[in-house]
């Protein structure tokens, strides 16, 4: 028997509910292993095709959705036409939402877990393997970003032709922000602090605010290509943007509000969404002598 292996098949975005922290956003790498007989090629399986199907299984299935443990006790579901309903209490107050099923994925068990995530893709993947294949093992982790801060945050963006629209989905993302040339662990420290397991709310999707059980809650509604999304969610847990929320806004945002928190200083923000990919800002005072480049690989950490 043999064995092939493909490491970062692809990158998981998504938000899962959790029994404390509410709703988190989360990027895991997918690591894949296939164990069996060689075919009549004298491979296991072509990875071409690991990489078009199993992919794109993984892809469909559970990027840029909300993943919810339909055995907690914390949750409460009902399905109806296309659409799914759900509320969610959790010790920082409510969540409730309402989506189409095709936004959220309903997973066995009481939580929800990389051994319980695993298990499923393992189960998932199975099924589109050729019958040679005996074993098939996933390794999901995070990025390896060290000692950099980072945080997990989720979002919905309506006016995306593709997944992002979803209200509910997420990433665990890295942050750089160099202030003067020089990368500055203080200040990213501070933004991945306040964005901590946060939702990223657009103020022209806020519907409203209102009390549950005597706590403030935001409510969130949008119409968009794959259908009605609104959500509930404690105000606290939130952090309003009078833009969409996408990489290059969020970026532009942290940069300005840096500027306006420490004047006369010129500050580039690399924000990350997940893994590998985002956008590049500045704002405040320019720095003569410095070019777009040359500045970024100054990199003394304060």
């Amino acid at each position: 028997m043999a064995t092939l292996f493909v490491e970062n098949l692809t990158v998981a975005d998504f938000s899962y509910l959790h029994s404390k922290r509410g709703m988190v956003g989360e990027s895991w790498l997918v690591d894949l292993e296939l164990s069996g007989e060689l075919d009549d090629q004298g491979m296991v399986f072509d990875f071409g095709h690991i990489k078009k199907q199993i992919k794109q299984l993984i892809d469909d299935n559970v990027d840029h959705r909300l993943l919810v443990p339909v055995d907690s006790d914390q949750v409460t579901i009902t399905e109806r036409d296309k659409d799914i309903s759900l509320e969610w209490i959790y010790r920082g107050g409510t969540i409730r939402m309402i989506a189409p099923n095709q936004s959220l994925l309903l997973m066995a068990g009481p939580e929800v877990t990389k051994a319980s995530l695993t298990l499923y893709l393992m189960d998932l993947i199975q099924t589109v393997v050729p019958k040679n294949v005996e074993e098939v093992r996933v390794v999901l982790r995070e990025e390896d970003t060290g000692t950099a801060p980072f945080y997990h945050y989720s979002h919905g963006l309506k006016k995306h032709d593709g997944n992002c629209q979803r209200i509910a989905h997420g990433h665990r993302s890295n942050i750089h922000i160099f202030e003067n040339g020089r990368r500055s662990r203080y200040w990213e420290k501070l933004w991945a602090d306040r964005w901590e397991d946060i939702y990223l709310g657009t103020e022209e999707d806020l519907e409203g605010t209102y009390y549950i059980d005597e706590i403030p809650h935001h409510r969130f509604r949008y119409d968009a290509q794959q259908g009605y999304f609104e959500l509930v969610i404690p105000e606290d847990h939130c952090y309003m943007i009078d833009t969409d929320t996408t990489v290059e806004q969020l970026a532009t945002h942290i940069a300005n509000q840096l500027a306006t928190e420490a004047p006369g200083k010129h500050f580039r923000v690399r924000a990350f969404e997940g893994v590998g990919k985002g956008a590049i800002a500045d704002a405040g005072e320019n720095m003569p002598g410095k070019t777009h480049n040359s500045w970024l690989s100054s990199t003394p950490v304060i």
